[in-house]
């Protein structure tokens, strides 16, 4: 019965529709009409509140004004008011306010007079500053005074007024209750606004509370009265406090809020109710008509559908118009399954069993149809060539596919044998044996690759497939053969080959080809009684060609040198690329480490040619390490190893050179390797200390900065001096960075000091590798600018004479770069290098170091007297300060003053310490007696 709906449908539809939808329509109506009526009692709830409160305003509003011309005409009775001198008034000191001779603070006299007249309360305001305080008044605070000394409200409606010297009138709360209040300003002779006049007047809002507490809509509905801080003010008595303010914070979608705004007052009235229960309350007035309706509908619905089972659906066994448009299809060849049953012994299960077995007899004929076409579109397209041949591996049909790629027509391929037709060339049995292999009861099949020719003679590689076809009896029938040509596939392999063992910008050997020729070379070394060469070699100055024109130009560069290194080296030694400017190569079948060195000394020529890139002429060096198997005989990949630490030694040499691999060598470089890898992480592990060894004015006793010195927190060995450390990293990198961490350190030390009211300046020992860095003048900028605070002028850097031998003008322009963020310079230990004159007539340094060396021992060795003397001399010349190090006895230092040096440092003054000891050392501090005598030395 399924399919019976139809009929149901034609003659009950418009019945059941007008019986659903009719009580439907009614309920809605109800419902509207519920809601319209609801809401506009709401509204006129609201109005009603609204127009009592206008009222009440109105009236008050006319009495507070009459107050305020009485208050301001008894105010002019008295005189012109003005300010006169100062008053203290509940412990603040106001402008004092007087009205012709008459002083007004705590005089309630004027106020009390209009509160007798009119009632309310009365209040004189004095300005000050741009507070309003009440001077006089009979407005009482909460414990009963009178509110003398307190101030307007700061943040209040009537203040923004006065400030503008403009009138307010208005509904203002005092000491939380609602005054209809009137301020106006008060003027002195010049205009300017010097107090204000007050009145105002209580209201008695129990008629609006007790109108709002009487408001309900229907059973849950509410109204409140929401102060201008949405503060409930009145509220309906049938809800509490906090299920109303949680209605009001979320508002749900299923409430009505009905608001006005009351501007006078700075209230805002809202009632709301429940939109579903306003629905309920319409729903509940129609549910009889509904109930009613309802069951007469069932009715009727049952006795129609009896009568029409009865008569027409049970002998008919479905829907007339199901069995109609049934066997229409059927006529017009539409035999699809559509999932209609129908009761046994029926027309209509007759009618559909008949179109079950014509749809099965016509699906029969389809599919077998389809797999014949299917069969034969699969022969024709298929890419790959197929041949089928008899018993006796005679072709009896070919594909398309096979004649483009054999270049064989069909007709020359039919009736011939493969083997006649290029298959498998290079084994002229291969057919035999498996035509022997079929009728011995093999299983028949093969595949596997073949070498073919086609009709014009190319020969090529193919994938081929051959198997047997038997028919019921097991009889061979035919062979089928499926072939490809893979000829584009080997090509890859060999692509893929080259680009697994070949570096792809130079062509050269990669890391996985060396191994394995390192391998092979050194087996041939063990056999053969040779020398083999494992070498690293590594581009000196390759960097400044990428940066100055560029990665292109840097690869075209490495082309080159990979093609040049062929042509220099024999056809059986090996150059391999294994990183970006590194190479390694294999010389094999040496005879004498000489001819090693001869080999290596010509390539090292060869690289130094100049490059043409980009139109210009480029010259690079390399540095070359190596080992020779068997004086060191080791494994294969432990002898790359050990060239790779000669070629880091050749570069430490200088580079451009070549360096054979040394053992003892090696154990002191794996050593300071260590050590150096020890030293760097002790940054990361927050291991280093900043010490400071304050510098003194002598003659002045003043201390005048400090010197930061690092030192090591070593977390077994203790403190160590720098000494220690230092000279193990001073040609590395990581000295920029310990470097770039002291300039912070000290940086972030002068602002505490500053913090302290310690004004100090403090220099810091920059290193020679550091110093010539390119980005040294923006980095120290960066640093400056982590600490606003800090002047650049308390930061002083001292370098060494040997810091800018290799290229003055860069470090020149650098320490100009650095003065111009306003950093200044000393030079450290001069005197003690070779080009002392050169550095003080070229180099912009405010400061000359004298090495305490000379200092130490200028007491009984006159060269070293004659030494120090020179050096303040030539600092007087060049307009530099000097500052002695090396200062251990109040000896050193009278002779220092009378050569004209007043500022020391050293032992006999302080020790270096640690920063938080230092402003304890300072308060402390008592200069020796004996400098304080004028011992100059005359000029």
């Amino acid at each position: 019965m399924q399919k019976n709906f139809s009929t149901i449908k034609r003659f009950l539809l418009p019945l059941l529709v007008l019986m659903v939808v009719a009580p439907f329509v009614l309920t809605g109506q109800q419902t509207s009409q519920q809601l319209a009526n609801t809401h506009a009692v709401a509204r006129e709830q609201a109005l009603a509140l609204i127009r009592l409160l206008d009222v009440t305003n109105e009236l008050v509003s006319d009495q507070a004004h009459n107050a305020m011309q009485l208050l301001k005409e008894r105010a002019r009775n008295l005189g012109s008011p003005a300010i006169v001198g100062s008053v203290n008034v509940d412990s603040k000191v106001v402008p004092n306010l007087i009205i012709g001779e008459t002083a007004l603070t705590n005089n309630n006299e004027l106020v009390d007079y209009v509160t007798a007249m009119n009632g309310g309360t009365a209040t004189i305001f004095v300005k000050s500053g741009n507070d309003f305080i009440r001077i006089a008044t009979n407005v009482k605070q909460r414990k009963g005074p009178r509110a003398i000394g307190t101030i307007l409200d700061p943040n209040g409606k009537a203040i923004v007024a006065l400030r503008q010297g403009k009138p307010f009138s208005g509904v203002v709360e005092i000491l939380d209750e609602p005054y209809i209040t009137r301020y106006e300003p008060m003027l002195n002779q010049a205009g300017e606004v010097i107090g204000a006049y007050y009145v105002g007047f209580k209201v008695d809002m129990k008629v609006v509370r007790d109108s709002v507490q009487g408001i309900r809509q229907l059973e849950t509905g509410f109204a409140v009265i929401l102060d201008a801080d949405n503060e409930i003010r009145f509220l309906s008595s049938h809800i509490s406090r906090n299920k109303a303010e949680d209605l009001l914070k979320l508002q749900p979608k299923s409430w009505v809020y009905v608001q006005e705004q009351i501007p006078n007052w700075g209230f805002k009235l809202i009632i709301t109710y429940s939109e579903d229960e306003a629905r309920i309350a319409g729903i509940s007035k129609s549910w009889a008509f509904v109930l009613v309706g309802t069951i007469l509908g069932a009715m009727l619905l049952g006795m129609i559908l009896w009568q029409l089972r009865r008569l027409i659906l049970t002998p008919l066994g479905a829907d007339p118009a199901v069995a109609i448009d049934v066997v229409k299809r059927i006529a017009d060849g539409n035999l699809d399954a559509d999932g209609i049953v129908a009761k046994p012994d029926t027309l209509m299960a007759n009618v559909l069993e008949m179109r079950k077995k014509l749809r099965e007899s016509m699906e029969t004929l389809r599919n077998n149809a389809e797999r014949m076409s299917l069969s034969a579109s699969v022969f024709d397209h298929a890419h790959d060539g197929i041949f089928i041949a008899d018993a006796q591996m005679q072709i009896v049909e070919v594909n398309i596919a096979f004649t483009q790629i054999t270049g064989y027509s069909r007709e020359a391929a039919l009736g011939s044998k493969p083997q006649q037709l290029g298959f498998a060339i290079y084994e002229p049995d291969f057919f035999d044996k498996r035509m022997h292999l079929s009728l011995d009861g093999d299983a028949g099949e093969w595949r596997g690759e073949t070498w073919n020719r086609r009709a014009d003679d190319d020969v090529y590689p193919a994938w081929l497939d051959i198997f047997t076809v038997r028919n019921d009896t097991q009889q061979l029938i035919n062979y089928v053969g499926l072939f490809s040509d893979i000829t584009e596939a080997k090509q890859h392999q060999q692509t893929l080959e080259r680009m697994a063992y070949h570096d792809p910008l130079t062509q050269l050997p990669n890391r996985a080809l060396l191994s394995d020729r390192l391998y092979q070379a050194f087996s041939r070394a063990e056999r053969s009684d040779e020398l083999l060469a494992v070498c690293c070699l590594d581009l000196d100055g390759f960097k400044p060609v990428n940066d100055s024109y560029g990665h292109e130009a840097g690869d075209q560069l490495l082309v080159q040198l990979g093609e040049r290194m062929n042509r220099c080296l024999r056809d059986t030694d090996t150059v391999a690329r294994i990183g970006g400017d590194e190479f390694a190569l294999l010389l094999s079948g040496l005879q004498s480490i000489e001819e090693c060195e001869q080999a290596l000394q010509r390539l090292l020529g060869a690289i130094k040619a100049p490059y043409i890139i980009a139109g210009e002429a480029v010259t690079i060096s390399s540095s070359i390490g190596y080992t020779i198997y068997p004086m060191d005989s080791s494994e294969s990949d432990t002898l790359l190893r050990h060239a790779d630490q000669a070629m880091y030694q050749a570069k430490l040499n200088g580079g451009s050179c070549i360096q054979r691999f040394d053992a003892d060598h090696d154990r002191q470089f794996r050593g300071l390797r260590q050590d150096r890898e020890r030293i760097e992480a002790a940054l990361p592990n927050n291991e280093f200390r900043l010490y400071y060894q304050p510098k003194v004015d002598m003659q002045l006793g003043k201390v005048v900065g400090m010197e930061a010195l690092i030192r090591w927190q070593h977390p077994v060995l203790g403190l160590r001096a720098p000494a220690r450390f230092l000279p193990i990293i001073e040609d590395t990198d990581f000295s920029i960075n310990l470097g770039e961490w002291v300039i912070r350190e000290a940086l972030q030390q002068i602002k505490v000091w500053q913090a302290d009211g310690l004004d100090l300046q403090v220099s810091v020992n920059i290193a020679a590798r550091h110093m010539v860095q390119e980005n040294f003048t923006p980095r120290l900028a960066q640093l400056l600018s982590e600490f606003p605070e800090v002047e650049p002028a308390k930061l002083e850097l001292e370098i060494t004479e040997t810091a800018a031998i290799e290229d003055v003008a860069g470090v020149v322009q650098t320490m100009n770069g650095c003065k111009s963020l306003g950093v200044s310079f000393a030079l450290d230990d001069f005197g003690v290098g070779y080009s002392s004159l050169t550095y003080l007539r070229r180099l912009p340094v405010a400061v000359i170091k004298v090495d305490r060396s000379f200092v130490h021992d200028m007491l009984h060795d006159s060269n070293d007297l004659a030494m120090v003397a020179g050096i303040i001399s030539l600092g007087r010349d060049f307009r530099c300060s000097v500052v002695a190090e090396g200062v251990e006895t109040a000896e050193h230092g009278l002779q220092l003053l009378r050569m004209g040096c007043t500022v020391a440092q050293g032992y006999g003054i302080a020790r270096p310490m640690p920063a938080d000891q230092i402003l304890d050392w300072i308060k402390a501090y008592q200069p020796n007696p004996t400098w304080a005598q004028d011992v100059r030395y005359p000029l």
